[in-house]
């Protein structure tokens, strides 16, 4: 993964606000290397309406990861942001080295 380019996931999810049950929805996500920060930082769109500002668990067929929800799109999606390994595989984090 280049700097520009961010990898991402757009497919099913499953996704728990604050221990509410688990539901189903769409998400598009993508995720960046950010220099300044050092780290990985991601954040997409979920198809469903959540509260703002909760801490959610969003997990995919390849892993689960923290997000907060920041906004609500007029289409009624819910915006998240994480920071760290994201719920689905990024390059720069899942490249190996060769010995």
């Amino acid at each position: 993964m280049s700097h520009d380019e961010p990898d991402g996931y757009d497919g099913e999810v499953t996704v728990t606000a604050d221990g509410a049950e688990p539901l189903a929805a769409h998400a598009a996500l993508a995720a960046r290397f950010d220099p300044l920060a050092g780290r990985v930082v991601w954040n997409g769109r979920l198809a469903t309406a959540l509260p703002l500002h909760a801490s959610v668990v969003i997990r995919t067929t390849h892993a689960s990861a923290r997000a907060v929800t920041t906004e609500r799109d007029h289409w009624g999606n819910t915006r998240v942001t994480g920071v760290g390994r994201p719920p689905f595989p990024v390059e720069l984090l899942d490249a190996r080295t060769e010995p």
